[in-house]
């Protein structure tokens, strides 16, 4: 029976069209009767053996599926023609793109960065919940699961060079029932067979791990635990910064607001980019474009995946609300079970309960598979999702701020990395979904040697910088300080004693340091992602007008120019007080 006959077996009301080409992509067409039907065959589809990946191009009845159109795009870079002429161009600003751009500033190149938005990390990478996870829940033999524990080792070397927040906090299941230890002896076996450091432990050694266990009157309750020790924690834009901003110190140049339309081809080799800012020719183009990848890899003659947008719900609560453990610790119920069975069944694991580094708990996230890529709303279900994702004694009035956000996920549920097989010289990174932060040291390397062995086998072996550095240092946090440190940093500067973020006692120093670094920030989240200010409580409600004063005043443009987070948020939109302005330039 064909892979087209078996999916009418199993989807009987449905009209299906399955292709294999000679690469061994699975090609869908035919309609159904919902989007979560659409995702279900696709999901089905790539499990039949030799299926390399799925391009599902089927429809929904009375659905109109969302399409970015590049035509406005292709037509201003037709415009503009030729402008740049590099050896590298990277899709992409996000943690996949910023990491690979560090690893190719070491060598001689003219690397460029393109990004369609206006800064770093305003993707996926922004918005998860900075989990660097172990490994214990990727599949055993996949991509994932090699650069997901390959990572996370690696990230403490980053944590050192690059100067970020990095907390190896620890991960532990346990489980009160006796009868689920069975499902702690599961995730051990996995977390075995993935190269996972991990250890099945009693509830005594449990306790003297993780004090919250005393604290919560668990510890003597506790049958079993599972403990994985290299569970780690970071601000992931905080990390996304820190690798631009030294790839850019290594001489790594980033475009942002720059939409790629199309790929430049002659031969069956890339030559070049066509943007809205005009033709970029280039001999390799690293395809890091978070949910867009797929579009990016057609472009070059490559259709092989297609992504399906799954997007899942965030709730940040307020400082004062304190995590019960130290640890990431979750007590494994009968109606925990169930949940998680519910979500591997779905293709996805969802996410709990955690905190961040700076002290806030965040719940969640959701995941809810959308047709739009764009869609980034928030809905009661999807929130109260993420909320009983934890401690039932957390209430909405805790929540400072919920936000959504959407991972790029493939039929195959696995990363793709590689040099096209259609296009030389044009390298995917797609469907890179979680783990992928936690991922995003072993992508980086792997991406090198990608390049460094394909240029190697041209004859045209890539050489190293002599004055390569891999060192950033992030710039003074005045709330971090002693008062001895804060009074030393006044006398030095006086803008550090200036507090524009009441909240997180952010300074204008601090403000003034992210405006004028080698990534600067145009927009209030741009400045929000580097020095927390906005983040509290109040959400910017005090400090956002300060800011928006500061940013206009350091890069010498107009307040009503200054946006939120890019082209259509601006804040102000007129002046109300013309007359009063004409005044002040006069004076």
């Amino acid at each position: 029976m064909s892979i087209e006959q078996e999916l009418r077996k199993h989807f009987p009301d449905v009209q299906i069209h399955a292709a294999m080409d000679e690469r061994k992509i699975l090609t869908l067409t035919g309609s159904c009767n919902s989007w979560g039907q659409l995702v279900q065959i696709g999901h089905k589809a790539a499990k039949y053996k030799g299926v390399r990946n799925v391009v599902n191009k089927m429809t929904v009845n009375g659905l109109t599926i969302p399409k970015k159109d590049y035509t406005p795009y292709r037509q201003a870079g037709e415009k503009l023609g030729v402008v740049e002429n590099v050896d590298v161009v990277i899709i992409g600003a996000g943690i996949s793109g910023c990491g690979i751009a560090r690893e190719l500033s070491k060598y001689d190149l003219n690397v460029l960065l393109v990004e369609m938005s206006g800064d770093v990390a305003t993707g996926a990478t922004k918005s998860n919940n900075g989990n660097i996870h172990p490994g214990y829940a990727a599949k055993p033999g996949t991509l994932k699961a090699k650069l997901n524990v390959e990572g996370n080792r690696m990230y403490t070397d980053w944590a050192e060079q690059l100067d970020f927040d990095l907390q190896r906090v620890g991960a532990m299941g346990f489980v009160t029932n006796p009868w689920l230890k069975p499902a702690l002896h599961a995730v051990y076996s996995v977390a075995k067979k993935n190269g996972v450091p991990a250890q099945l432990i009693g509830g005594k050694q449990a306790a003297e791990i993780e004090p919250g266990l005393v604290k919560n009157g668990l510890a003597d309750q506790v049958k079993l635990a599972l403990w994985m020790p290299t569970m780690g924690l970071v601000e992931p834009y905080q990390v996304a910064v820190a690798l631009a901003e030294n790839a850019a110190e290594n001489g790594v140049r980033f475009w942002f607001d720059c939409t790629v339309a199309d790929i430049l081809r002659e031969n069956g080799k890339v030559t070049g980019v066509l943007t809205n800012k005009g033709i970029i020719k280039t001999k390799y183009v690293i395809n890091c474009a978070g949910i867009y990848a797929d579009e990016i890899s057609a472009m070059a003659g490559d259709e092989s995946y297609t992504l399906h947008p799954r997007k899942g719900v965030i709730a940040i609560l307020d400082k004062a609300k304190k995590p019960e453990y130290e640890a990431l610790c979750n007590h494994v119920t009968w109606e925990g079970l169930k949940l998680t069975i519910k979500n591997m069944k779905a293709e996805t694991k969802g996410g709990g309960m955690c905190h961040t580094p700076e002290g806030n708990i965040l719940m969640g996230p959701s995941a809810v598979e959308v047709p739009d890529k764009e869609d980034k709303s928030t809905d009661p279900k999807s929130l109260g999702y993420a909320m009983g994702r934890g401690d039932s004694h957390i209430q909405y009035g805790d929540v400072i701020r919920f936000f959504a956000g959407s991972r790029p996920a493939d039929y195959k549920e696995d990363f793709i990395i590689e040099m096209s097989d259609v296009t030389d010289g044009f390298v995917n990174v797609g469907a890179i979904q979680s783990p992928g932060l936690a991922s995003a040291p072993a992508i980086a390397k792997m991406v090198e040697g990608i390049l460094t062995d394909h240029a190697k086998a041209k004859g045209e072996a890539l050489r190293k910088k002599p004055d390569w550095n891999p060192i950033r240092k992030r710039k003074p946090e005045f709330r971090k300080m002693s008062r001895e440190e804060q009074d030393e940093l006044i006398r030095k500067n006086p803008s550090y004693g200036k507090i524009v973020c009441r909240c997180e006692s952010i300074t204008e120093g601090e403000i003034l340091d992210a405006i004028h670094s080698p990534v600067p920030p145009t927009s209030v989240d741009g400045i929000k992602r580097r020095t927390r200010a906005g983040m509290g409580r109040c959400q910017g409600g005090f400090c956002q007008p300060r800011v928006l004063e500061i940013l206009a005043r350091e890069q010498n443009r107009s307040w009503t120019d200054i946006t939120l987070k890019g082209e259509g948020s601006n804040i102000l939109i007129s002046s109300n007080r013309p007359l009063a302005e004409e005044k002040e330039e006069q004076a």
